[in-house]
């Protein structure tokens, strides 16, 4: 039996579903291949660019051996001389024992209530009764102790006996613990290594693997991915760079008024190197300094200006400015950016902490250009999910008023006033009038998306005046100094002339939210120097007949919102066409999707009457009817 729509998308979706924790788990159960590889592709990425200019002079492969040995060097060079730091430092510490005893004691002193609680707990310990069950103290220490002492006053907890190891049983375990990241380690190089010789090779068998049939797709896919990661590690270094210049310094005047920090260099280039590990990188390499501040210098501000400092940098750097850079080189959002951390430590451990962020920006990319995996763009990444008109009805429907100005302000910024009302306003208004229509939405809230609506168009209508104000000032300065300029508006659409009157009569069809589209379009008339007057609702058929003659209108414009001002704007053309058959109409069918030719016919009847489904297309052709209306004008006789 066949299936079903519902039933084929939801065996779409469990299939999805199910492919998901199949890759994971084998992600997990399969890191000591893969964690290699992924961090020899993330080495590639930084290598490239070095390895790109190298090649022209010394070849391909002379190149990457070169790269990577001097990065090789780099990094044992920078581990010896840490090394040696430490070994320094912890020679000159029992120099300082004495004083780090005192500040020990005052910090002692000032915890006192602590302490106080802490003996009273280990009183209550060490008052339990003479004799313990062996099960419990086996239970504590398990089969492998080869004898469990009896609890005595002395000893309040069991103890064990360990036999001593041989050298060579010390030496195979360390070894043994040693082995596994050399050999981590030698597969990372291995792989950079090949990675970066044969990279074309490498990109052909994956276009040719996954592409089979979408070359373009992947291809692009592809192209992305690496322009993410490489802008991301770029951006990473750069903000890496300059935290470590700032470490530097920063130490250095901390240091200065008590004779010096000790290899603030060093502790620089620590923490530049260690910040690349998110979260907790920096605190690791933190730490150091924090130690020292507080063990070398006398009194406690040194001390608390390093916390500080990190703290404030840290802080600084993390609110401010790797949001706005990673999330313009990654495309992730900053939540994603954590919980991808959150996700690859748990898989991965360490390792994949370090790799959260390429590994992610992966995922972004497969899921912009793989249809089933689409949820992993929409929840990771950074553009948003809804369209503006979505956004800033959803707002209205959740009766946020001030967020929906917030969303219509941001858009403002960069489009027109015809533009928002076009894009923004009236798709969001169509949007309540289809819902209210089905019952989805409610008498209440359609009053107060009416409200919140008349309140925005009135701010967007005064933030456009003063727009055009400031526009014009700024075009008479230029003009006084380099001559005129044309008006970036002006250039739009031309104005009517101060010495003339162009009466437009904006009429509802039916309901509010005709008369709240109309209100738009009076606005941007009046915008563009036409005299606009828009009628309320509560206004009869017969009397937006007779205001024709009362305000002397030279074109009228019947404003309905679809699907249920349809059959009043009709009725309403039909009587305006009986009264005065040679007025001017237009009809705006606002947001309409169907056929236009057939509900023009429908509404006007008459095979001249324009029907515009925006303001745009009605301000061109109210345009175009002007110029008789005009000339008439002018002329002094009616049009």
């Amino acid at each position: 039996m066949a299936r079903t729509s519902g039933e084929n998308s939801t065996f779409s979706r469990f299939l999805v579903l199910a492919s998901v924790c199949i890759v994971v788990a084998a992600l997990y159960f399969a890191q000591e291949v893969l964690i290699p590889l992924a961090l020899a592709v993330l080495i590639s990425f930084l290598l490239n660019p070095v390895v790109s200019r190298l090649e022209r002079w010394l070849g391909r492969t002379p190149s990457v051996l070169v790269v990577v040995l001097l990065g090789l060097g780099g990094f044992v060079v920078i581990g010896w001389v840490v090394k040696n730091q430490f070994v320094q430092i912890a020679e000159q510490l029992p120099s300082y024992r004495q004083d780090i005893r005192l500040k020990l004691d005052r910090f002692r002193n000032s915890a006192s209530p602590l302490q106080n609680s802490i003996a009273e707990i280990e009183k209550v310990a060490t008052t339990q009764p003479a004799s313990m069950p062996a099960a419990a103290t086996k239970g504590i220490f398990g089969a492998g102790a080869k004898e469990d002492a009896p609890w005595t006053p002395q000893h309040p907890l069991p103890t064990r006996n360990y036999a001593a190891s041989s050298p060579v049983q010390e030496a195979g375990a360390w070894l043994k613990t040693m082995l596994a990241p050399l050999t981590t380690a030698g597969l990372v190089i291995a792989f950079a290594i090949f990675m970066l010789i044969a990279r074309e090779s490498l990109r052909d068998r994956i276009i040719r693997l996954t592409g089979d049939g979408q070359l373009n797709v992947t291809t692009q896919a592809l192209d992305e991915a690496s322009t993410r990661i490489s802008r991301y590690l770029l951006a990473q270094g750069i903000v890496n760079t300059g935290y470590g210049c700032c470490v530097t310094g920063g130490l250095w005047l901390l240091g200065r008024p008590e004779g010096g920090f000790p290899s603030v260099l060093l502790w620089g280039l620590l923490c530049g190197l260690l910040r690349f590990v998110p979260y907790i990188g920096i605190w690791i390499a933190a730490a150091f300094p924090i130690i020292l501040s507080f063990a070398l210098f006398k009194g406690s501000g040194v001390f608390i200006s390093t916390i500080v400092l990190f703290t404030a940098m840290e802080v600084g750097v993390g609110q401010f400015i790797e949001p706005y850079l990673y999330g313009s080189s990654t495309g992730m959002s900053p939540l994603a950016v954590l919980v991808a951390a959150v996700f690859w430590t748990w898989l991965w451990g360490p390792v994949g902490l370090l790799l959260s962020t390429p590994l992610t920006v992966c995922l972004v990319v497969i899921g912009k250009y793989v249809p089933p995996l689409k949820f992993l763009d929409i929840l990771l990444g950074d553009e948003p999910v809804l369209d503006p008109p979505v956004r800033i009805y959803q707002r209205l429907i959740s009766l946020d008023a001030d967020e929906a100005a917030e969303v219509a302000r941001e858009y403002f910024k960069d489009h027109s006033l015809e533009e928002t009302y076009d894009h923004l306003l009236l798709p969001a208004l169509a949007m309540a009038e289809y819902d209210h229509k089905r019952s989805e939405l409610d008498d209440e809230r359609q009053r107060f998306i009416h409200h919140a609506m008349r309140q925005l168009i009135e701010e967007l209508s005064d933030e456009a005046k003063a727009r055009q104000t400031r526009s014009n000032a700024a075009a008479t300065e230029q003009a006084a100094k380099d001559g005129p300029a044309p008006d970036p508006v002006s250039a739009q659409r031309i104005p009517v002339p101060n010495d003339c009157e162009i009466n437009v009569l904006c009429l509802p069809a039916a309901d509010e939210a005709d008369e709240i589209s109309g209100l738009m379009l009076a606005q941007v008339l009046e915008h563009h120097g036409y005299h606009a007057i828009n009628v309320a609702v509560a206004a009869l058929a017969s009397e937006m007949v007779s205001m024709v003659e009362e305000k002397q209108a030279d074109l009228v414009c019947v404003c309905a919102m679809p699907p249920a001002a349809v059959a009043h704007a009709r009725y309403l053309c039909k009587r305006l066409h009986t009264r005065h058959a040679e007025l001017k109409i237009i009809v705006g069918l606002w947001t309409l999707k169907g056929d236009r030719e057939k509900a023009r016919r429908r509404i006007t009847g008459v095979e001249s009457a324009p029907l515009c489904i925006s303001l745009t297309e009605a301000m061109n052709q109210i345009e175009q009817l002007a110029h008789s209306a005009l000339v008439a004008a002018r002329s002094g006789v009616k049009a």
